[in-house]
């Protein structure tokens, strides 16, 4: 019997695969203005979601994926007993945040996912400087008490701005956040707020834009990256104290994945599942091309000692 993702509670009504299956890669795949077959697309999420990973995540710039899920849950595809769901992002432009301009751009959420009700609505705030976001979240409180949103949820929201919005009573319950053994700050502060404010993490990032696997224990470091999401993780890399620090946290993962028999990718994510705030890790799929759901569902045959 293959093994099935843990499940957890994010919020009432709303119980989730502990690893949600991200679809920025749509965005990337479509990079060429040809986009994805809406059919096939649709049928490799239901392949995932017939073995438990069930839980998909987007956001509305990502190509067309709110359309492809929309054609995904209309084919009512799902583990035995369990209803798939889709998380969603608005991310606008900083801006007067009226009910009309809010109402809109969940208006066109619902309409591309073709639902009655998203599961979780997170909002996105370019910049802080602007209070906009609060105004916003006031709007979006009412489309939920209309039902046309389940739950919400923001992304990168800072210790700071995530606790002003707890204190005035907005009903946050996720935080989606970059948290990795190259990024630990959610671990700290954060973390801590969290737990004490019933607000759940959801992990991104949990590889390292790829670097935290096999392929690069005991590499060479690369003279270019040309990849984004690798030019981007290679800057954390040069915080954390460049290619060698990588090196030492690769060169422990390594010895832990022997020992259970499992990739230095699932001991870099299984690390970050067990932290005490994370609900849940969002691993990225290229759907139709590549598909690492046995690699993924090895992060449940193990748990990290205290050695």
């Amino acid at each position: 019997m293959s093994i099935r993702p843990d499940r957890t509670l994010l919020a009432p009504g709303l119980e989730i695969s502990r690893v949600v299956t991200g679809l920025w890669q749509v965005a990337d795949m479509e990079r060429d203005g040809r986009l994805l077959d809406r059919d096939a697309a649709a049928a490799a999420m239901a392949a995932y979601a017939r073995e438990g990973f069930d839980s998909f995540d987007m956001a509305d710039h990502y190509g067309s994926a709110e359309l492809i899920t929309g054609r995904f849950l209309g084919m009512q595809v799902g583990a035995e007993g369990q209803r798939p769901s889709a998380f969603t992002k608005w991310c606008p432009t900083p801006g007067p945040m009226t009910a009309d301009i809010v109402q809109a751009g969940i208006a066109e959420r619902l309409e591309r996912l073709g639902v009655e009700t998203v599961d979780l609505l997170q909002l996105h705030w370019w910049m802080f400087e602007h209070p906009g976001y609060i105004d916003a979240m006031r709007e979006l409180v009412a489309l939920q008490r209309d039902g046309r949103i389940l739950h919400l949820g923001v992304t990168n929201f800072d210790t700071d701005h995530l606790r002003l919005l707890v204190r005035h009573g907005f009903p946050v319950v996720s935080n989606q956040v970059s948290f990795s053994l190259l990024d630990r700050r959610a671990a700290e502060e954060m973390s801590a707020f969290c737990l004490a404010n019933g607000v759940r993490l959801l992990a991104y990032g949990t590889l390292g834009g790829g670097f935290l696997t096999d392929r690069w224990v005991g590499a060479s470091e690369p003279t270019s990256v040309e990849d984004w999401s690798k030019s981007k993780y290679k800057r954390f890399i040069a915080t954390i104290g460049g290619w060698s620090a990588l090196q030492s946290i690769l060169a422990a993962l390594h010895e832990i994945a022997r020992k259970h028999g499992v990739s230095v990718a699932n001991v870099a994510t299984r690390w970050v599942l067990e932290q005490p705030a994370v609900a849940a890790v969002i691993v990225g799929a290229r759907l139709g091309e590549r598909e690492h759901r046995a690699d993924n569902a090895a992060l449940f045959s193990f748990s990290l000692d205290e050695d």
